[in-house]
């Protein structure tokens, strides 16, 4: 958009901010059209006389709260989808697999929908590839002999990964879908969730080792 802007600027295009409490007011007279807007820094009404007024509609965003509960999505508090990263992971969403492209992410124009749509059809061209994908090896495991069924990683982990089996009575986590993200090990009171390569006896040891190496020194 800011391209955009910029190269209309160079064809002679004259860009006015308003404030929105303050529409511009639009009258027909004998010269034309007459647009009355007020200048946001002149602080002063300016009046345009036009041959012609376009108007542009304006876009708001669909009911998203449902698939962005049930995927797990981020959103702007205009209801549109948020990428992972605005310049590293432009078109992918934080869940691994899914994919962000057009007026999902936000009201654009159709060259930068098409533009965005191929990169993500680019981006999941990577996934379907590969024979096979590698996961990362930090994943939460649980220890079902001391879980107490509390729910409060099911309820805590923001990619909804752990889940109550119904029939075996406990706590699951599929490691193909765990992002190793550690909440659920955080927040379990029982400490029956760990984390791979950050268990809490490696997370002690570093800390002893690191405790020794500092030196001591008292004071009088």
């Amino acid at each position: 958009m800011r391209f955009i802007s910029e190269k209309a600027r160079k064809q002679g295009v004259i860009f006015i901010r308003f404030d929105k409490d303050a529409p511009p007011e639009v009258k027909s007279s004998s010269e034309g059209i007459v647009v009355t807007v007020k200048d946001h820094i002149l602080q002063q009404q300016v009046e345009i006389t036009a041959e012609l007024l376009t108007l542009s509609a304006g876009m708001t965003a669909e009911d998203t709260g449902e698939l962005s509960g049930i995927m797990k999505l981020n959103r702007n508090p205009e209801g549109f989808f948020i990428e992972a990263h605005v310049k590293l992971r432009p078109v992918d969403m934080p869940s691994e697999g899914v994919f962000l492209c057009g007026t999902a992410h936000g009201p654009k124009l159709i060259s930068e929908t098409i533009a965005q749509s191929q990169a993500a059809a680019s981006r999941a061209t990577t996934f379907l590839a590969k024979d096979e994908i590698k996961l990362s090896a930090i994943t939460a495991k649980v220890d079902t002999d001391h879980c107490v069924k509390c729910l409060t990683c099911v309820r805590s982990c923001p990619f909804g990964v752990p889940v109550f089996n119904t029939e075996t009575k406990v706590i699951e986590i599929n490691e193909a879908i765990c992002h190793g993200c550690g909440v659920c090990a955080g927040v379990c009171p029982r400490q029956a969730i760990q984390l791979s390569f950050y268990e809490d006896d490696q997370i002690a040891c570093k800390i002893d080792a690191l405790m020794e190496a500092v030196p001591v020194r008292l004071m009088p």
